[in-house]
């Protein structure tokens, strides 16, 4: 999928685009900012390396559509400062997951989806 304003993202295909990254790991191969992009779709990575930066945990980045949640990034509760999580407490999806979700309707292009990941992420203080 090429990840440019024009580019629309077609519902029917989510689970394609979107994958999480979990199911593309490879035996041996460290996670790490350097190869975030081996992990997950395009449409994730400027949000993850934020995250990464910000040295916040994420666990899942995809679709969503297994746990019937929004397209976006996981990360785990505990691991946040207390700051964080105050400003993701909007953003539960169990006792100890909270959701960097975005929606995405039939005219959502992907520079939208991915910027609006990226805006709430912004959102996050460095811990």
């Amino acid at each position: 999928m090429k990840n440019n304003s024009k580019t629309q993202i077609n519902k029917n295909t989510l689970a394609k685009d979107l994958v999480d990254f979990a199911a593309n790991i490879e035996s041996g191969q460290e996670f790490s900012k350097d190869t975030l992009h081996l992990f997950c779709s395009p449409l994730f990575v400027r949000a993850m390396e934020n995250l990464f930066d910000k040295n916040i945990v994420t666990t899942s980045c995809g679709s969503g559509r297994e746990r019937n949640i929004l397209p976006g990034i996981t990360g785990l509760c505990d691991k946040l400062s207390d700051e964080n999580k105050v400003i993701a407490k909007d953003m539960l999806i169990s006792s100890t997951e909270f959701r960097i979700g975005a929606e995405i309707k039939d005219t959502t292009t992907a520079i939208e989806f991915e910027n609006s990941l990226v805006k709430i992420v912004d959102k996050f203080k460095p811990q």
